[in-house]
């Protein structure tokens, strides 16, 4: 009876004790969420957050995968916090996702960017872009592959022709799941572009890496770092080498399906903040873009860049217009379209005159590369295109001279000589 007795009230002190400790364990309340602090770059504050929640979970036996998830992403925005760089911020605009590309004012020395479904004519649920660069002869996008992954890849034209579509060797890696947005920099080595990787700080991240002219792949990608980067999806960053401007586009705080496009000063240099000199909530500001006047060191600086800014939307506006070409009749007189000349005569010969022009602009595109080519080529491979380049060379002043005699009966013509 007393055995039956003791190991009862041994139950029930276990009991007892077990509830007590449960009672002890209250759930951690704060002012805000890690989200929320998140959003405002205090990562320290998010990490004490979070670290509360998931000791609260664990001694309650609960999943933690979420919080520690979410918890790697802050230690990995702490770090890039402290390497923002200095960027100048000249302007920005928030608009609808399917707008982004109309509303990029790169100028025509640095390639273009188009969507890959009006591209290429194919359905595309991904947003995917095409890079394709001045000489209109490579081009670079986004394609999936079996397992579902974008791969950036590459095509080439030579002649008419495209080349075989082929993945960019050096980029893709098992971390490297999607990859998209495109841009390269008129050197033809520096490449730009948005993954989905697990070094980034959350979302798409920017990333840079230049080619290797010599093992004919690129290098390992750097992550390009805040102000850029954040833990919303950050892409197409592409700069304007000849304006020196350049865009990114970004959808941190913003509502569904809309983005802010950031128009800054590229910097030759890089540089960065630090908390001594604008202090920690500077330091937040800036990383996450705050406000673009905090980024404003020489008033002129951005002044100049707003003017050039400002002339090439113009300039876009006038491209608008139906302007076909720019054919000087007289020091009084240029005709842009067919319809401007009076002359029916110079209106049909201006069809062949525009002909020859594209011609002689592809020949101009060809040569260029082929003259590349043989600059860096073995003995024996100059022997083989010594030839070539002689041809096309040929090509280029006969398609030169014949321009030249074509403007010449237009114009005679046009003012009835």
């Amino acid at each position: 009876m007393r055995k039956t007795i003791l190991l009862a009230f041994l139950v029930f002190a276990t009991v007892a004790s077990a509830q007590r400790r449960r009672q002890k364990i209250v759930e951690p309340v704060f002012d805000t969420t890690p989200e929320e602090a998140m959003a405002v770059y205090d990562f320290d504050t998010a990490e004490e957050i979070l670290e509360a929640q998931i000791d609260y979970l664990e001694k309650t036996e609960q999943s933690t995968d979420e919080k520690e998830a979410l918890l790697e992403i802050v230690r990995k925005n702490m770090l890039k916090l402290h390497s923002t760089a200095c960027i100048t911020f000249i302007d920005s605009l928030t608009l609808p996702t399917e707008h982004i590309i109309k509303e990029l004012r790169l100028g025509n020395e640095s390639g273009t960017i188009e969507l890959f479904d009006q591209y290429f004519n194919q359905e595309d649920t991904l947003f995917r872009t095409v890079f394709i660069n001045q000489l209109q002869n490579r081009r670079i996008y986004a394609r999936q592959d079996a397992e579902g992954r974008l791969q950036l890849c590459g095509q080439e034209k030579i002649g008419a022709e495209w080349t075989e579509e082929k993945p960019l060797e050096g980029l893709q890696t098992e971390e490297n799941e999607m990859m998209n947005y495109p841009f390269m920099l008129s050197d033809g080595v520096t490449l730009y572009y948005a993954a989905k990787a697990d070094d980034g700080l959350g979302g798409y991240d920017i990333y840079m890496t230049r080619y290797d002219i010599e093992d004919h792949t690129f290098l390992a990608p750097e992550n390009v770092g805040m102000p850029f980067n954040s833990p919303a999806n950050d892409y197409l960053l592409c700069i304007d080498e000849y304006n020196n401007l350049g865009w990114f586009v970004t959808d941190r705080n913003q509502p569904a399906d809309s983005v802010c496009l950031y128009t800054f000063i590229p910097s030759v240099t890089r540089r960065v903040y630090t908390e001594e000199s604008v202090g920690m909530l500077g330091l937040r500001n800036r990383a996450r873009i705050h406000s673009i006047r905090d980024t404003w060191e020489t008033r002129d600086e951005v002044a100049l860049a707003q003017a050039r800014l400002k002339e090439l939307c113009e300039n876009e506006e006038k491209a608008a217009k139906p302007h076909d070409f720019d054919f000087i009749v007289n020091d009084n007189r240029i005709c842009t379209t067919a319809d401007d000349f009076k002359n029916t005569q110079a209106r049909q010969q201006i069809a062949f005159w525009m002909e020859t022009q594209k011609d002689l602009q592809v020949g101009e595109a060809q040569l260029a590369e082929l003259r590349q080519k043989y600059a860096s080529a073995s003995n024996d491979q100059k022997q083989q295109l010594a030839p070539q380049v002689r041809l096309l060379e040929s090509k280029v002043e006969q398609l030169t001279e014949d321009l030249k005699q074509q403007a010449k009966q237009i114009r005679k013509l046009e003012l009835g000589k």
